[in-house]
């Protein structure tokens, strides 16, 4: 009996396969929160602007940033 020496197709052993980078990795859940973190913020701003609470305004405020700079952690 003789052993198959033939290369399997799409084998290249050559070839480095580089891990996906995290941000890329989580792009859809992240960039869902940020989606819901808007909406939060938009509920924490209407609220305080309603009730004159400065606390709720300024947590939209934090919302508000934390939704903004989580597309820029999550590049392609």
């Amino acid at each position: 009996m003789t052993a198959n020496l033939t290369p399997t197709p799409n084998q290249n052993q050559n070839v480095v396969i580089k891990p996906v980078p995290w941000g890329k990795k989580y792009r859809t859940p992240l960039m869902n929160a940020a989606f819901w973190a808007f909406w939060v913020g938009f509920v924490l701003a209407h609220q305080g602007g309603v009730t004159n609470n400065s606390l709720l305004i300024n947590l939209s405020y934090l919302v508000f940033a934390l939704a903004c700079l989580v597309p820029l952690v999550t590049k392609k």
